[in-house]
């Protein structure tokens, strides 16, 4: 879309935009909704707003940090260090943060459906195409609630008075909601737009958030039908060039479903500040972990404690190509300039201010021509769905309802045999059984997802957090450092614990409990 578009500046303007606690009150009259909606322009520059509630989710790279992928060295601005201290409590931000975000979108939206007929001078065709578009940022709100929460509260219209001290939805019902109101967006939305309305929520997106969401309530055969139908649509491809869909220069990649857009100096992005190294102007916050780089396969697709090509004297070579594309290991070069932390000259070296306390950065992410204040000039999109997803989400939902046919190694090769990755094509030789295949798209959403939020759901729904999140998470090894007590071993970063009775689940935020006595709190916390 013309992304200027999204800065529509609507967000004090319509109601719902201005108030964290809005499952308490919804101002409805900030400006009246009966002297607003009156031309077609301002139904979608209302539409646009809800576009924006996209973008400021920028918080999603510190997600990574609640899961075993990830370290953050700081609590600011959101509490990601309870994922491994065990101190988080319901007051914790994190989990407040998220809450309001998602339902200052859903408000929002619902804003947007609640009023969008009151429009007559429009098309039916543009009406039932913005109606579908809200839909569908209010369906992705309620799926990552309902990840991340399990039964929240479904407010499906602008709430009246007596609507505010609303019960929470189990969560089948809120699913059932979120699939029937995805099914209904894709019959009005288009298969593309036109350059000027580039990135705009395409029935494509619809269908591809619709999988997952089937896929993460295990309903295989539905999952895979709605995967295969974003496949049948000869829309998108698996793009050659791996770092070019996160670093800003390959915006409207055919890979890209839908991306949280962002302009350089006019709408920019803060989230290469926390992952970037300090010799690119970032603080290295959200730092990769040894368990992530460890799940990158040998060249010839072994994991690495299965093939004989792995050297641990030389961890980074003959590796899966996306290792070094994703994380910055010692001596590569991130645009123009050489990240080597065992350099104690650099400022990039452990120990340094803002230096990675992991041993390694990310790479992914960062803009490809950064300088400067990168709070003002960070403006890479963040990608929120790209047909790689999709391809591995039809493979898995195949392998796990025991439908496996040649069409499953074939979505999982196209991920696998990208330009630039060429890993060994997965075979019915290589991998004979359910078992061996659910290993291999287990390992592959692992690697090719890294910092880009699944991760967090998939150790969920998966039942493996507890394994992958308790005790000690490491980084590099640090045989370059002799004068610390480490030396010859790999650097304990944290001591992290998991209460798999408690922790599946975020707190319902505690602000939000204490004002609403029917709100009822999750087991633990």
């Amino acid at each position: 879309m013309k992304r200027y578009k999204l800065l529509a500046l609507l967000s004090c303007l319509l109601a719902t935009s201005c108030d964290d606690d809005f499952l308490d009150k919804q101002p409805l009259d900030v400006v009246s909704n009966e002297t607003f909606w009156q031309t077609e322009q301002d139904a979608i520059s209302a539409v646009n707003n809800c576009y924006r509630y996209l973008g400021d989710s920028w918080y999603r790279v510190f997600l990574s940090a609640a899961t075993d992928d990830s370290y953050s060295w700081s609590n600011w601005p959101a509490d990601v260090q309870y994922a491994g201290n065990g101190s988080a409590t319901a007051s914790t931000s994190y989990f407040s943060h998220f809450w309001s975000q998602h339902y200052n979108t859903i408000a929002a939206a619902n804003n947007v459906l609640d009023n969008i007929d009151k429009v007559t001078d429009m098309s039916g065709e543009l009406r039932a195409r913005l109606k579908a578009e809200t839909t569908f940022i209010r369906a992705y709100a309620y799926q990552q609630l309902v990840g991340m929460y399990g039964d929240v509260p479904l407010i499906t219209h602008i709430q009246s008075t007596d609507e505010f001290n609303i019960e929470r939805t189990p969560k089948a019902e809120v699913v059932a909601f979120i699939v029937n109101d995805l099914t209904t967006a894709a019959e009005s939305l288009p298969l593309s737009y036109d350059a000027a309305d580039q990135g705009r929520i395409t029935k494509g997106a619809a269908l591809a958030l619709k999988a997952r969401t089937l896929l993460y309530q295990e309903e295989w055969a539905e999952a895979a039908t709605a995967a295969k139908a974003v496949m049948d649509l000869g829309q998108y491809t698996i793009d050659d060039d791996y770092l070019s869909l996160f670093d800003g220069t390959n915006k409207n990649s055919h890979e890209i479903i839908l991306a949280a857009q962002y302009l350089k100096s006019t709408y920019p992005t803060a989230a290469a500040t926390w992952v970037g190294t300090p010799s690119l102007g970032g603080w290295g916050q959200v730092v990769p972990l040894q368990s992530l780089v460890n799940a990158y396969e040998a060249i010839d697709g072994k994991p690495i404690d299965q093939s004989p090509l792995y050297d641990p004297n030389n961890p980074f070579e003959n590796r899966d190509p996306r290792l070094k594309l994703t994380v910055v290991v010692p001596g590569v070069e991130v645009n123009g300039v050489t990240i080597d932390i065992t350099n104690p000259n650099s400022v990039d070296a452990l120990g340094k201010s803002n230096a990675s306390f992991s041993g390694y950065y990310y790479k992914k992410y960062i803009p490809a021509d950064i300088e400067g204040n990168w709070d003002s000039n960070s403006y890479n999109d963040e990608v929120l769905i790209r047909y790689a997803e999709v391809l591995l989400t039809y493979a898995e939902a195949k392998i796990e309802a025991n439908e496996i046919d040649q069409s499953v190694y074939d979505a999982i090769n196209l991920v696998r045999g990208r330009q630039g990755i060429n890993m060994p094509a997965v075979t019915p030789a290589t991998a004979p059984s359910q078992e061996a295949l659910r290993q291999i798209v287990r390992r592959e959403r692992h690697v090719e997802f890294a910092l880009e939020e699944h991760r967090l759901f998939d150790i969920r729904r998966w039942g493996i957090a507890e394994d992958v999140m308790s005790g000690n998470a490491y980084g590099i090894l640090n045989n370059f450092n002799s004068s610390r007590s480490d030396y010859g071993q790999h650097i304990l970063v944290e001591r992290r614990q998991f209460d798999s009775s408690r922790d599946y689940l975020w707190a319902i935020p505690q602000n939000e409990v204490d004002i609403n006595p029917n709100l009822e709190q999750n087991p633990g916390w």
